[in-house]
């Protein structure tokens, strides 16, 4: 029998450079038309990010010119699936969920020499384990509102010895933005530059 509605969604947030252009927008997996959030599988709700994406939408009328942030779990990433995404057009965003081990970095390290960008989500605080992948790491999505100032600065420091561009997210105000701009992070991310758009098809 068929559905009663044949809906799809998606959700979509930009990603902003410091000319503040949108140059990428994080894919979200959102349920329906309330912009509601209820994953309870990160593996399921990618696999419905990225079919939504090429079979339901098409990639070109979600991302335009942009590139694509699609949120992975280790299921996913240990996945030989995720190798058929175009990699000069999505960055492969970890999930904070993904622990750090050699098997992880391992694969990261498949995936970029296959082309693949890889970025970390929802980094607040460093850990030695860490170490391995951020030498391959594109780039560190640090979420600013989990740090007072100084402990902000600090951790921007640390990341500095790095070649991963930086992306505070979770910026939600005109004081918050200018901070991260005085810190040098490269690209933005948060309600005060735009929340998640609801796309549907």
């Amino acid at each position: 029998m068929p559905s009663a509605s044949t809906e799809v969604f998606l959700g979509r947030q930009p990603i902003l450079d410091r000319q503040r252009q949108v140059i990428a927008y994080e894919l979200l997996y959102r349920e329906g038309r309330k912009n509601a959030i209820e994953v309870g599988d990160d593996a399921q709700a990618t696999a419905r990010v990225i079919r939504h994406l090429f079979q339901d939408f098409g990639i070109n009328t979600v991302l335009g010119r942009c590139e694509g942030f699609i949120n992975v779990d280790a299921e996913t990433l240990m996945s030989g699936r995720i190798e058929a995404l175009p990699r000069n057009r999505v960055v492969l965003e970890l999930l904070e969920t993904v622990r750090i081990d050699e098997h992880i970095v391992r694969r990261c390290r498949e995936l970029k020499q296959q082309g693949f960008r890889l970025a970390l989500d929802d980094f607040s605080v460093y850990h030695d384990c860490y170490e391995p992948l951020l030498e391959i790491i594109d780039i560190v999505k640090i979420d600013i509102l989990q740090l007072d100032r100084s402990a902000l600065a600090s951790l921007v420091r640390r990341l500095r010895l790095y070649l991963a561009r930086l992306l505070a997210e979770k910026v939600d105000s005109w004081e918050s933005a200018c901070h991260c701009l005085r810190l040098g992070f490269d690209l933005f991310q948060g309600f005060f530059y735009g929340r998640p758009a609801l796309l549907a098809a």
